[in-house]
Protein backbone atom coordinates (compact mmCIF):
# COMPACT_ATOMS: atom_id res chain seq x y z
CA UNK A 1 0.00 0.00 0.00
CA UNK A 2 2.86 2.32 0.89
CA UNK A 3 4.66 1.68 -2.45
CA UNK A 4 1.46 2.35 -4.39
CA UNK A 5 1.02 5.67 -2.62
CA UNK A 6 4.59 6.72 -3.40
CA UNK A 7 4.19 5.72 -7.05
CA UNK A 8 0.97 7.70 -7.31
CA UNK A 9 2.62 10.74 -5.78
CA UNK A 10 5.53 10.48 -8.22
CA UNK A 11 3.18 10.25 -11.19
CA UNK A 12 1.25 13.29 -10.00
CA UNK A 13 4.50 15.17 -9.46
CA UNK A 14 5.70 14.39 -12.99
CA UNK A 15 2.34 15.46 -14.47
CA UNK A 16 2.43 18.74 -12.53
CA UNK A 17 6.04 19.31 -13.59
CA UNK A 18 5.21 18.75 -17.27
CA UNK A 19 2.08 20.89 -17.08
CA UNK A 20 4.20 23.76 -15.83
CA UNK A 21 6.84 23.31 -18.52
CA UNK A 22 6.98 26.10 -21.06
CA UNK A 23 5.93 24.58 -24.36
CA UNK A 24 4.43 25.48 -27.73
CA UNK A 25 2.67 23.27 -30.28
CA UNK A 26 2.78 24.51 -33.88
CA UNK A 27 0.36 22.89 -36.33
CA UNK A 28 1.76 23.25 -39.85
CA UNK A 29 -1.70 23.51 -41.40
CA UNK A 30 -2.05 26.77 -39.47
CA UNK A 31 1.12 28.36 -40.91
CA UNK A 32 0.65 32.01 -41.87
CA UNK A 33 1.87 31.38 -45.42
CA UNK A 34 1.54 27.92 -46.94
CA UNK A 35 3.87 28.72 -49.85
CA UNK A 36 3.66 25.81 -52.29
CA UNK A 37 2.62 23.35 -49.59
CA UNK A 38 -1.03 22.22 -49.46
CA UNK A 39 -3.25 21.28 -46.51
CA UNK A 40 -4.14 17.59 -46.66
CA UNK A 41 -6.97 16.58 -44.32
CA UNK A 42 -7.92 13.25 -45.94
CA UNK A 43 -6.30 10.97 -43.41
CA UNK A 44 -7.23 12.56 -40.09
CA UNK A 45 -9.09 9.42 -39.01
CA UNK A 46 -5.95 7.28 -39.38
CA UNK A 47 -3.07 9.61 -38.43
CA UNK A 48 -4.76 12.21 -36.24
CA UNK A 49 -4.58 15.58 -37.99
CA UNK A 50 -4.45 17.52 -41.23
CA UNK A 51 -0.89 18.21 -42.37
CA UNK A 52 1.12 20.12 -44.96
CA UNK A 53 2.11 18.26 -48.13
CA UNK A 54 4.84 19.39 -50.55
CA UNK A 55 2.95 18.49 -53.71
CA UNK A 56 5.43 19.71 -56.31
CA UNK A 57 5.25 16.98 -58.97
CA UNK A 58 9.02 16.59 -58.71
CA UNK A 59 9.90 20.27 -58.32
CA UNK A 60 10.60 21.67 -54.82
CA UNK A 61 7.77 23.92 -53.67
CA UNK A 62 7.98 27.37 -52.15
CA UNK A 63 8.66 27.48 -48.41
CA UNK A 64 5.82 27.51 -45.91
CA UNK A 65 6.40 30.27 -43.34
CA UNK A 66 5.00 31.25 -39.97
CA UNK A 67 5.97 33.26 -36.90
CA UNK A 68 5.37 31.82 -33.45
CA UNK A 69 5.11 33.51 -30.05
CA UNK A 70 6.70 31.73 -27.08
CA UNK A 71 5.71 32.15 -23.42
CA UNK A 72 9.28 32.88 -22.38
CA UNK A 73 12.78 33.06 -23.79
CA UNK A 74 15.39 30.35 -23.32
CA UNK A 75 16.36 27.02 -24.87
CA UNK A 76 13.67 24.64 -26.11
CA UNK A 77 13.87 21.05 -27.23
CA UNK A 78 11.77 20.35 -30.30
CA UNK A 79 10.04 17.39 -31.94
CA UNK A 80 8.84 17.15 -35.55
CA UNK A 81 5.97 14.85 -36.57
CA UNK A 82 6.60 13.52 -40.05
CA UNK A 83 7.15 10.31 -42.00
CA UNK A 84 9.01 8.71 -44.89
CA UNK A 85 6.18 7.72 -47.20
CA UNK A 86 8.30 5.07 -48.97
CA UNK A 87 10.10 3.47 -46.01
CA UNK A 88 10.85 0.27 -47.94
CA UNK A 89 13.54 2.03 -50.02
CA UNK A 90 16.84 3.60 -49.00
CA UNK A 91 16.07 6.48 -51.37
CA UNK A 92 13.72 8.82 -49.50
CA UNK A 93 11.46 10.85 -51.82
CA UNK A 94 9.91 13.44 -49.51
CA UNK A 95 12.68 15.11 -47.50
CA UNK A 96 12.59 18.64 -46.13
CA UNK A 97 14.52 21.00 -43.87
CA UNK A 98 13.39 23.42 -41.19
CA UNK A 99 14.66 26.99 -41.09
CA UNK A 100 14.59 28.85 -37.77
CA UNK A 101 15.01 32.63 -37.94
CA UNK A 102 16.63 32.34 -41.39
CA UNK A 103 19.10 29.65 -40.25
CA UNK A 104 18.67 26.16 -41.67
CA UNK A 105 18.73 23.42 -39.03
CA UNK A 106 21.12 20.63 -40.16
CA UNK A 107 18.78 17.67 -39.68
CA UNK A 108 16.88 16.23 -42.66
CA UNK A 109 13.24 15.31 -42.05
CA UNK A 110 10.88 12.87 -43.69
CA UNK A 111 13.21 9.88 -43.28
CA UNK A 112 11.44 7.98 -40.48
CA UNK A 113 9.02 5.09 -40.94
CA UNK A 114 5.36 5.81 -40.12
CA UNK A 115 4.07 8.97 -38.47
CA UNK A 116 6.39 9.68 -35.53
CA UNK A 117 7.49 12.53 -33.33
CA UNK A 118 11.21 12.95 -34.04
CA UNK A 119 13.14 14.67 -31.26
CA UNK A 120 15.76 16.80 -32.95
CA UNK A 121 17.69 19.06 -30.61
CA UNK A 122 17.43 22.51 -29.05
CA UNK A 123 16.96 26.02 -30.28
CA UNK A 124 17.29 29.32 -28.49
CA UNK A 125 14.39 31.75 -28.19
CA UNK A 126 15.64 35.30 -27.62
CA UNK A 127 14.22 38.23 -25.72
CA UNK A 128 11.64 38.92 -28.44
CA UNK A 129 10.07 35.55 -27.57
CA UNK A 130 9.22 34.99 -31.23
CA UNK A 131 10.50 32.50 -33.78
CA UNK A 132 10.20 32.48 -37.56
CA UNK A 133 9.78 28.95 -38.89
CA UNK A 134 10.05 27.82 -42.49
CA UNK A 135 9.49 24.39 -44.05
CA UNK A 136 11.92 23.98 -46.95
CA UNK A 137 10.96 21.23 -49.38
CA UNK A 138 13.98 19.50 -50.93
CA UNK A 139 12.43 17.30 -53.61
CA UNK A 140 8.90 18.21 -54.69
CA UNK A 141 7.96 14.58 -54.09
CA UNK A 142 5.21 14.72 -51.47
CA UNK A 143 7.18 15.48 -48.30
CA UNK A 144 4.89 15.97 -45.34
CA UNK A 145 4.94 17.59 -41.92
CA UNK A 146 2.15 17.49 -39.35
CA UNK A 147 3.40 19.57 -36.43
CA UNK A 148 6.39 20.86 -34.48
CA UNK A 149 6.41 20.75 -30.69
CA UNK A 150 8.73 22.86 -28.51
CA UNK A 151 9.34 22.24 -24.81
CA UNK A 152 11.93 23.23 -22.25
CA UNK A 153 11.71 19.73 -20.81
CA UNK A 154 13.81 17.18 -22.70
CA UNK A 155 11.53 14.35 -21.60
CA UNK A 156 8.25 16.05 -22.48
CA UNK A 157 7.55 13.62 -25.31
CA UNK A 158 4.31 14.17 -27.24
CA UNK A 159 1.84 11.27 -27.00
CA UNK A 160 1.71 8.59 -29.68
CA UNK A 161 -1.76 7.12 -29.15
CA UNK A 162 -4.22 8.96 -31.42
CA UNK A 163 -6.91 9.42 -28.78
CA UNK A 164 -4.40 10.75 -26.26
CA UNK A 165 -2.78 12.91 -28.91
CA UNK A 166 -6.10 14.49 -29.84
CA UNK A 167 -6.78 15.50 -26.24
CA UNK A 168 -3.18 16.69 -25.87
CA UNK A 169 -3.42 18.82 -29.02
CA UNK A 170 -6.57 20.52 -27.75
CA UNK A 171 -4.88 21.30 -24.44
CA UNK A 172 -1.69 22.60 -26.02
CA UNK A 173 -3.53 24.71 -28.59
CA UNK A 174 -5.97 26.04 -26.02
CA UNK A 175 -8.98 24.91 -28.03
CA UNK A 176 -12.17 25.93 -26.20
CA UNK A 177 -15.36 23.82 -26.25
CA UNK A 178 -17.21 23.81 -29.58
CA UNK A 179 -18.85 27.10 -30.46
CA UNK A 180 -22.54 26.69 -31.26
CA UNK A 181 -23.49 27.92 -34.72
CA UNK A 182 -26.74 29.59 -35.73
CA UNK A 183 -29.87 27.48 -35.81
CA UNK A 184 -30.46 25.48 -38.97
CA UNK A 185 -33.35 23.37 -40.17
CA UNK A 186 -30.99 20.94 -41.90
CA UNK A 187 -27.28 20.19 -41.56
CA UNK A 188 -25.64 18.54 -44.57
CA UNK A 189 -22.23 17.02 -43.91
CA UNK A 190 -20.27 16.56 -47.12
CA UNK A 191 -19.79 19.03 -49.96
CA UNK A 192 -19.71 16.63 -52.90
CA UNK A 193 -22.48 16.81 -55.47
CA UNK A 194 -24.83 14.68 -53.35
CA UNK A 195 -24.46 17.13 -50.45
CA UNK A 196 -24.74 20.13 -52.78
CA UNK A 197 -27.90 18.69 -54.35
CA UNK A 198 -29.46 18.18 -50.92
CA UNK A 199 -28.56 21.68 -49.76
CA UNK A 200 -29.84 23.42 -52.89
CA UNK A 201 -33.09 21.44 -53.02
CA UNK A 202 -33.86 22.16 -49.37
CA UNK A 203 -32.84 25.82 -49.54
CA UNK A 204 -34.93 26.56 -52.62
CA UNK A 205 -37.97 25.20 -50.84
CA UNK A 206 -37.54 27.53 -47.92
CA UNK A 207 -35.53 25.91 -45.15
CA UNK A 208 -32.24 27.04 -43.65
CA UNK A 209 -29.26 24.79 -44.44
CA UNK A 210 -25.69 24.42 -43.17
CA UNK A 211 -23.41 22.75 -45.73
CA UNK A 212 -20.23 21.43 -44.13
CA UNK A 213 -17.28 20.56 -46.35
CA UNK A 214 -13.81 19.49 -45.27
CA UNK A 215 -12.13 20.81 -48.42
CA UNK A 216 -11.72 24.43 -49.58
CA UNK A 217 -13.93 23.81 -52.63
CA UNK A 218 -17.26 22.11 -53.22
CA UNK A 219 -17.93 19.36 -55.73
CA UNK A 220 -16.27 16.25 -54.31
CA UNK A 221 -15.13 14.01 -57.15
CA UNK A 222 -16.26 16.67 -59.64
CA UNK A 223 -14.12 19.37 -57.98
CA UNK A 224 -10.98 20.84 -59.50
CA UNK A 225 -9.02 18.89 -56.88
CA UNK A 226 -10.13 15.49 -58.27
CA UNK A 227 -11.60 16.27 -61.74
CA UNK A 228 -14.00 13.45 -62.58
CA UNK A 229 -16.72 14.33 -65.08
CA UNK A 230 -20.32 13.61 -64.13
CA UNK A 231 -22.33 10.71 -65.54
CA UNK A 232 -25.86 9.33 -65.29
CA UNK A 233 -29.41 10.57 -65.73
CA UNK A 234 -30.08 14.17 -64.76
CA UNK A 235 -33.86 13.89 -64.11
CA UNK A 236 -34.02 17.07 -61.97
CA UNK A 237 -33.07 20.62 -62.85
CA UNK A 238 -30.66 20.90 -59.93
CA UNK A 239 -28.71 17.89 -61.25
CA UNK A 240 -28.41 19.65 -64.60
CA UNK A 241 -27.20 22.85 -62.93
CA UNK A 242 -24.52 21.09 -60.88
CA UNK A 243 -23.33 18.63 -63.53
CA UNK A 244 -20.21 19.00 -65.68
CA UNK A 245 -19.42 18.67 -69.35
CA UNK A 246 -18.08 15.32 -70.50
CA UNK A 247 -14.45 16.42 -70.66
CA UNK A 248 -11.69 13.83 -70.19
CA UNK A 249 -11.19 12.83 -66.57
CA UNK A 250 -8.45 14.95 -65.06
CA UNK A 251 -9.00 17.76 -67.56
CA UNK A 252 -8.69 21.43 -66.62
CA UNK A 253 -12.30 21.87 -67.70
CA UNK A 254 -13.07 20.86 -64.11
CA UNK A 255 -11.85 24.28 -62.95
CA UNK A 256 -14.67 26.14 -64.71
CA UNK A 257 -17.13 23.42 -63.71
CA UNK A 258 -16.10 23.86 -60.08
CA UNK A 259 -16.73 27.59 -60.35
CA UNK A 260 -20.25 26.83 -61.59
CA UNK A 261 -20.91 24.45 -58.68
CA UNK A 262 -19.77 27.11 -56.21
CA UNK A 263 -21.91 29.75 -57.91
CA UNK A 264 -25.05 27.59 -57.85
CA UNK A 265 -24.68 26.63 -54.20
CA UNK A 266 -23.50 29.96 -52.82
CA UNK A 267 -26.19 31.76 -54.78
CA UNK A 268 -28.81 30.32 -52.42
CA UNK A 269 -29.47 32.72 -49.54
CA UNK A 270 -30.74 29.89 -47.34
CA UNK A 271 -27.42 28.01 -47.52
CA UNK A 272 -24.43 28.78 -45.30
CA UNK A 273 -21.30 27.01 -46.54
CA UNK A 274 -18.61 26.00 -44.06
CA UNK A 275 -15.46 25.12 -46.06
CA UNK A 276 -12.37 23.50 -44.50
CA UNK A 277 -14.64 22.18 -41.76
CA UNK A 278 -14.41 18.52 -40.81
CA UNK A 279 -16.89 16.61 -38.63
CA UNK A 280 -15.37 14.47 -35.90
CA UNK A 281 -18.23 13.29 -33.65
CA UNK A 282 -21.98 13.36 -33.11
CA UNK A 283 -24.24 13.79 -30.09
CA UNK A 284 -27.41 11.76 -29.66
CA UNK A 285 -30.49 11.56 -27.55
CA UNK A 286 -32.37 8.31 -27.85
CA UNK A 287 -32.34 7.45 -31.56
CA UNK A 288 -31.83 10.99 -32.78
CA UNK A 289 -28.73 13.00 -33.54
CA UNK A 290 -28.86 16.29 -31.67
CA UNK A 291 -25.60 17.82 -32.86
CA UNK A 292 -22.50 17.29 -34.97
CA UNK A 293 -19.14 18.63 -33.80
CA UNK A 294 -16.62 19.81 -36.38
CA UNK A 295 -13.23 21.49 -36.44
CA UNK A 296 -11.60 23.88 -38.88
CA UNK A 297 -8.87 22.01 -40.74
CA UNK A 298 -6.44 24.94 -40.52
CA UNK A 299 -7.05 26.40 -37.06
CA UNK A 300 -8.57 23.40 -35.21
CA UNK A 301 -11.28 25.71 -33.86
CA UNK A 302 -14.29 23.57 -32.95
CA UNK A 303 -17.86 24.27 -34.04
CA UNK A 304 -21.13 22.60 -33.07
CA UNK A 305 -24.13 22.30 -35.37
CA UNK A 306 -27.54 21.55 -33.90
CA UNK A 307 -30.57 20.80 -36.07
CA UNK A 308 -33.64 18.57 -36.20
CA UNK A 309 -32.40 16.84 -39.37
CA UNK A 310 -29.04 15.74 -40.77
CA UNK A 311 -27.75 14.41 -44.09
CA UNK A 312 -24.72 12.12 -44.22
CA UNK A 313 -23.11 12.93 -47.56
CA UNK A 314 -19.57 12.25 -46.33
CA UNK A 315 -19.08 9.36 -48.74
CA UNK A 316 -17.55 7.27 -45.95
CA UNK A 317 -20.74 7.24 -43.87
CA UNK A 318 -19.06 8.89 -40.90
CA UNK A 319 -22.17 10.47 -39.36
CA UNK A 320 -24.13 7.22 -39.40
CA UNK A 321 -21.11 5.29 -38.16
CA UNK A 322 -20.53 7.63 -35.20
CA UNK A 323 -24.24 7.59 -34.40
CA UNK A 324 -24.25 3.80 -34.15
CA UNK A 325 -26.25 3.09 -37.30
CA UNK A 326 -25.79 -0.27 -38.97
CA UNK A 327 -23.29 0.01 -41.81
CA UNK A 328 -21.94 -2.35 -44.44
CA UNK A 329 -18.55 -2.42 -46.12
CA UNK A 330 -17.27 -4.92 -48.64
CA UNK A 331 -19.06 -7.56 -50.69
CA UNK A 332 -22.08 -9.55 -49.57
CA UNK A 333 -22.29 -13.30 -50.13
CA UNK A 334 -24.15 -14.38 -53.26
CA UNK A 335 -26.95 -16.10 -51.37
CA UNK A 336 -27.66 -13.22 -48.94
CA UNK A 337 -29.59 -11.29 -51.61
CA UNK A 338 -29.51 -13.88 -54.40
CA UNK A 339 -27.06 -11.76 -56.43
CA UNK A 340 -25.40 -13.52 -59.36
CA UNK A 341 -22.61 -10.92 -59.49
CA UNK A 342 -21.67 -11.33 -55.82
CA UNK A 343 -18.96 -13.75 -54.61
CA UNK A 344 -19.91 -17.04 -53.01
CA UNK A 345 -18.52 -15.91 -49.67
CA UNK A 346 -18.63 -12.39 -48.20
CA UNK A 347 -15.37 -10.46 -48.07
CA UNK A 348 -13.97 -6.98 -47.45
CA UNK A 349 -13.23 -6.10 -51.06
CA UNK A 350 -14.47 -2.73 -52.34
CA UNK A 351 -13.88 -0.73 -55.47
CA UNK A 352 -10.68 1.29 -55.16
CA UNK A 353 -9.42 4.87 -55.19
CA UNK A 354 -8.07 6.80 -58.17
CA UNK A 355 -5.53 9.62 -58.48
CA UNK A 356 -5.99 11.36 -61.83
CA UNK A 357 -3.16 13.18 -63.60
CA UNK A 358 -2.15 14.56 -66.98
CA UNK A 359 0.71 16.03 -68.96
CA UNK A 360 1.16 18.75 -71.56
CA UNK A 361 3.33 19.38 -74.60
CA UNK A 362 5.47 22.49 -74.21
CA UNK A 363 7.37 24.34 -76.89
CA UNK A 364 10.92 25.54 -76.96
CA UNK A 365 12.79 22.42 -75.91
CA UNK A 366 14.99 20.36 -78.19
CA UNK A 367 14.69 16.57 -77.95
CA UNK A 368 17.70 15.21 -76.10
CA UNK A 369 19.64 12.20 -77.25
CA UNK A 370 20.86 9.28 -75.16
CA UNK A 371 24.33 10.12 -73.94
CA UNK A 372 26.38 8.90 -71.01
CA UNK A 373 23.46 8.32 -68.63
CA UNK A 374 20.46 7.23 -70.68
CA UNK A 375 18.47 6.33 -67.53
CA UNK A 376 18.22 9.99 -66.54
CA UNK A 377 17.21 11.37 -69.92
CA UNK A 378 14.62 14.11 -69.53
CA UNK A 379 13.72 13.56 -65.87
CA UNK A 380 15.23 12.63 -62.52
CA UNK A 381 15.61 9.09 -61.27
CA UNK A 382 12.85 7.88 -58.96
CA UNK A 383 14.20 4.52 -57.81
CA UNK A 384 11.67 4.46 -54.97
CA UNK A 385 8.83 4.37 -57.52
CA UNK A 386 10.06 1.83 -60.03
CA UNK A 387 9.00 -1.38 -58.30
CA UNK A 388 5.40 -0.12 -58.55
CA UNK A 389 5.45 1.44 -62.04
CA UNK A 390 7.87 -1.12 -63.50
CA UNK A 391 8.02 -0.44 -67.26
CA UNK A 392 4.52 1.05 -67.64
CA UNK A 393 4.23 4.12 -69.85
CA UNK A 394 1.26 6.47 -70.25
CA UNK A 395 0.87 10.20 -70.81
CA UNK A 396 -2.20 10.69 -68.62
CA UNK A 397 -4.13 8.85 -65.95
CA UNK A 398 -7.63 7.50 -66.34
CA UNK A 399 -10.34 5.84 -64.26
CA UNK A 400 -8.54 2.48 -64.45
CA UNK A 401 -5.57 3.85 -62.51
CA UNK A 402 -7.14 2.41 -59.36
CA UNK A 403 -5.76 0.83 -56.19
CA UNK A 404 -6.88 -0.27 -52.75
CA UNK A 405 -9.62 -2.76 -53.60
CA UNK A 406 -8.12 -5.33 -51.24
CA UNK A 407 -7.38 -2.74 -48.55
CA UNK A 408 -9.52 -0.53 -46.34
CA UNK A 409 -10.35 2.56 -48.40
CA UNK A 410 -10.93 4.58 -45.22
CA UNK A 411 -8.12 3.67 -42.83
CA UNK A 412 -5.54 2.69 -45.48
CA UNK A 413 -6.34 5.70 -47.67
CA UNK A 414 -2.95 7.40 -47.26
CA UNK A 415 -1.07 4.24 -48.19
CA UNK A 416 -3.38 3.79 -51.19
CA UNK A 417 -2.85 7.38 -52.37
CA UNK A 418 0.91 7.12 -51.92
CA UNK A 419 1.05 3.88 -53.90
CA UNK A 420 -0.63 5.71 -56.77
CA UNK A 421 1.94 8.52 -56.47
CA UNK A 422 4.69 5.95 -56.97
CA UNK A 423 2.90 4.50 -60.00
CA UNK A 424 2.56 7.98 -61.54
CA UNK A 425 6.11 9.16 -60.90
CA UNK A 426 7.69 5.88 -61.99
CA UNK A 427 5.54 5.83 -65.10
CA UNK A 428 6.58 9.38 -65.89
CA UNK A 429 10.24 8.47 -65.58
CA UNK A 430 9.67 5.74 -68.18
CA UNK A 431 7.85 8.16 -70.49
CA UNK A 432 10.70 10.66 -70.33
CA UNK A 433 13.29 8.09 -71.41
CA UNK A 434 11.92 8.39 -74.94
CA UNK A 435 13.48 11.39 -76.77
CA UNK A 436 10.17 11.86 -78.58
CA UNK A 437 8.68 12.92 -75.23
CA UNK A 438 11.29 15.59 -74.52
CA UNK A 439 8.67 18.35 -74.73
CA UNK A 440 6.16 16.61 -72.46
CA UNK A 441 5.81 17.89 -68.92
CA UNK A 442 3.64 16.90 -66.02
CA UNK A 443 0.80 19.41 -65.91
CA UNK A 444 -1.35 18.30 -63.00
CA UNK A 445 -1.54 15.46 -60.46
CA UNK A 446 -4.34 15.17 -57.94
CA UNK A 447 -3.38 14.66 -54.33
CA UNK A 448 -6.99 14.15 -53.19
CA UNK A 449 -8.19 10.67 -54.14
CA UNK A 450 -11.36 9.99 -56.04
CA UNK A 451 -13.22 7.35 -54.03
CA UNK A 452 -15.80 4.89 -55.29
CA UNK A 453 -16.83 2.86 -52.27
CA UNK A 454 -16.45 2.45 -48.53
CA UNK A 455 -19.15 2.33 -45.85
CA UNK A 456 -22.82 2.06 -46.78
CA UNK A 457 -25.44 2.97 -44.17
CA UNK A 458 -28.36 0.55 -43.95
CA UNK A 459 -31.80 2.06 -44.56
CA UNK A 460 -35.31 0.63 -44.46
CA UNK A 461 -34.54 -0.82 -47.89
CA UNK A 462 -31.27 -2.12 -49.34
CA UNK A 463 -30.85 -1.72 -53.09
CA UNK A 464 -29.66 -5.00 -54.62
CA UNK A 465 -28.95 -6.56 -57.99
CA UNK A 466 -32.52 -7.73 -58.68
CA UNK A 467 -33.87 -4.20 -58.13
CA UNK A 468 -31.62 -2.92 -60.89
CA UNK A 469 -31.96 -5.84 -63.29
CA UNK A 470 -35.72 -6.40 -62.87
CA UNK A 471 -36.53 -2.69 -62.39
CA UNK A 472 -39.69 -2.94 -60.23
CA UNK A 473 -41.89 0.15 -60.19
CA UNK A 474 -41.31 1.31 -56.60
CA UNK A 475 -43.96 3.74 -55.40
CA UNK A 476 -41.16 5.74 -53.76
CA UNK A 477 -38.75 5.33 -56.68
CA UNK A 478 -37.73 8.97 -56.93
CA UNK A 479 -34.16 8.37 -58.19
CA UNK A 480 -33.83 6.87 -61.67
CA UNK A 481 -30.92 5.50 -63.66
CA UNK A 482 -30.15 3.53 -66.78
CA UNK A 483 -26.35 3.34 -66.59
CA UNK A 484 -24.78 -0.12 -66.60
CA UNK A 485 -23.87 -2.00 -63.46
CA UNK A 486 -20.19 -1.15 -63.38
CA UNK A 487 -18.08 -3.08 -60.88
CA UNK A 488 -14.31 -2.80 -60.76
CA UNK A 489 -11.73 -5.50 -60.05
CA UNK A 490 -7.93 -5.58 -59.82
CA UNK A 491 -6.54 -6.24 -63.27
CA UNK A 492 -3.88 -8.52 -61.86
CA UNK A 493 -0.58 -9.34 -63.47
CA UNK A 494 2.38 -7.01 -63.64
CA UNK A 495 0.78 -3.68 -62.69
CA UNK A 496 -1.11 -3.67 -59.41
CA UNK A 497 -2.34 -0.07 -59.84
CA UNK A 498 -4.61 -0.89 -62.79
CA UNK A 499 -8.18 -2.16 -62.72
CA UNK A 500 -10.81 -3.38 -65.13
CA UNK A 501 -14.58 -2.91 -65.13
CA UNK A 502 -17.24 -5.55 -65.57
CA UNK A 503 -20.24 -3.88 -67.27
CA UNK A 504 -23.76 -5.31 -67.28
CA UNK A 505 -26.32 -3.50 -69.41
CA UNK A 506 -29.70 -2.82 -67.85
CA UNK A 507 -32.96 -1.01 -68.50
CA UNK A 508 -34.12 2.11 -66.69
CA UNK A 509 -34.76 1.40 -63.02
CA UNK A 510 -35.80 3.27 -59.86
CA UNK A 511 -34.20 3.53 -56.43
CA UNK A 512 -36.68 3.74 -53.54
CA UNK A 513 -36.59 6.67 -51.15
CA UNK A 514 -36.31 4.14 -48.30
CA UNK A 515 -32.62 3.70 -49.27
CA UNK A 516 -31.92 7.30 -48.27
CA UNK A 517 -32.63 7.35 -44.54
CA UNK A 518 -31.15 5.25 -41.74
CA UNK A 519 -33.23 2.45 -40.30
CA UNK A 520 -31.60 3.08 -36.90
CA UNK A 521 -31.27 6.86 -36.55
CA UNK A 522 -34.62 8.63 -36.69
CA UNK A 523 -33.43 11.94 -38.18
CA UNK A 524 -30.58 10.89 -40.48
CA UNK A 525 -30.71 10.95 -44.27
CA UNK A 526 -28.01 9.54 -46.57
CA UNK A 527 -27.07 10.78 -50.04
CA UNK A 528 -24.18 9.68 -52.21
CA UNK A 529 -22.23 6.44 -52.21
CA UNK A 530 -22.96 5.81 -48.51
CA UNK A 531 -26.68 5.19 -49.25
CA UNK A 532 -28.30 1.84 -48.46
CA UNK A 533 -27.17 -0.70 -51.07
CA UNK A 534 -25.23 -3.90 -51.50
CA UNK A 535 -21.84 -3.84 -53.19
CA UNK A 536 -23.47 -4.96 -56.43
CA UNK A 537 -26.36 -2.55 -55.92
CA UNK A 538 -23.88 0.32 -55.72
CA UNK A 539 -22.32 -0.57 -59.08
CA UNK A 540 -24.69 1.48 -61.25
CA UNK A 541 -25.93 4.47 -59.18
CA UNK A 542 -22.56 5.50 -57.68
CA UNK A 543 -21.96 8.10 -60.45
CA UNK A 544 -22.51 11.76 -59.74
CA UNK A 545 -25.70 12.62 -61.61
CA UNK A 546 -27.37 9.78 -59.76
CA UNK A 547 -25.95 10.72 -56.37
CA UNK A 548 -27.00 14.34 -56.99
CA UNK A 549 -30.53 13.05 -57.61
CA UNK A 550 -30.30 11.39 -54.19
CA UNK A 551 -29.37 14.75 -52.73
CA UNK A 552 -32.35 16.45 -54.38
CA UNK A 553 -34.67 13.76 -53.00
CA UNK A 554 -33.43 13.95 -49.40
CA UNK A 555 -33.30 17.75 -49.50
CA UNK A 556 -36.95 17.73 -50.55
CA UNK A 557 -37.81 15.14 -47.90
CA UNK A 558 -36.19 17.39 -45.30
CA UNK A 559 -38.59 20.16 -46.33
CA UNK A 560 -41.55 17.79 -45.97
CA UNK A 561 -40.28 16.75 -42.53
CA UNK A 562 -39.88 20.37 -41.46
CA UNK A 563 -43.30 21.49 -42.62
CA UNK A 564 -45.10 18.45 -41.21
CA UNK A 565 -43.00 17.94 -38.07
CA UNK A 566 -42.31 14.35 -39.02
CA UNK A 567 -39.40 11.94 -39.43
CA UNK A 568 -37.75 10.74 -42.67
CA UNK A 569 -39.56 7.42 -42.22
CA UNK A 570 -42.89 9.20 -41.79
CA UNK A 571 -42.40 10.77 -45.21
CA UNK A 572 -42.56 7.31 -46.77
CA UNK A 573 -45.57 6.20 -44.78
CA UNK A 574 -47.63 9.40 -44.91
CA UNK A 575 -46.33 11.99 -47.37
CA UNK A 576 -45.30 10.25 -50.58
CA UNK A 577 -47.85 12.16 -52.65
CA UNK A 578 -46.46 15.46 -51.39
CA UNK A 579 -42.91 14.27 -52.16
CA UNK A 580 -43.89 13.29 -55.68
CA UNK A 581 -45.66 16.60 -56.27
CA UNK A 582 -42.64 18.61 -55.15
CA UNK A 583 -40.17 16.52 -57.14
CA UNK A 584 -42.29 16.57 -60.30
CA UNK A 585 -41.96 20.34 -60.35
CA UNK A 586 -38.17 19.93 -60.60
CA UNK A 587 -38.14 17.28 -63.33
CA UNK A 588 -36.65 18.22 -66.68
CA UNK A 589 -37.82 17.02 -70.09
CA UNK A 590 -37.12 13.36 -70.87
CA UNK A 591 -34.96 14.18 -73.88
CA UNK A 592 -32.60 16.32 -71.76
CA UNK A 593 -32.17 13.80 -68.94
CA UNK A 594 -29.42 11.82 -70.65
CA UNK A 595 -25.86 13.11 -70.37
Amino acid sequence: MKSISITTILILFVKILFSQTSSVLVETENFDEKGGWVVDQQFTSSMGSPYLLAHGMGEPVENAITTVDFPESGRYWFWVRTKDWVPTHPETPGTFKIIFDNKEYPETYGVNEDWQWIRSGRIKIGRSKTLKIELKDETGFEGRCDAIYFSKNKNDFPPVDLEEMTAWRKEKLGIPPPELQDEFDLVVIGGGLAGCGAAVAAARQGIKVALINDRPVLGGNASKEIRVHTLGLKVYNIVEELGTEHYPNGDSGAIAANDTIEMVVRGEENITVFPNTRAFTVHKKDNKITAVDCFHTHTHKEIRFEAPLFVDATGDGWIGYWAGAEVRMGREARDEFNESMAPEQPDNMTMGNTILWNSVEVEGETPRKFEEKPRTLGWKEVLWAMDVAKDYKAKRGEWFWEYGMLMNTIYDAEEIRDHMFRAIYGNWYNVKQDPENANLKLKWIAYVAGKRESRRIVGDYILKESDIVNHPDFEDGFVEEVREIDIHYPKGGKYDFLSYADFTRIERYKIPYRCFYSKDIDNLFMAGRCFSATHVGLGSPRVMHTTTQMGVVVGTAAVVCTENDCSPRDVYHSYLSEMKSRLDKMRIEEKTQMH
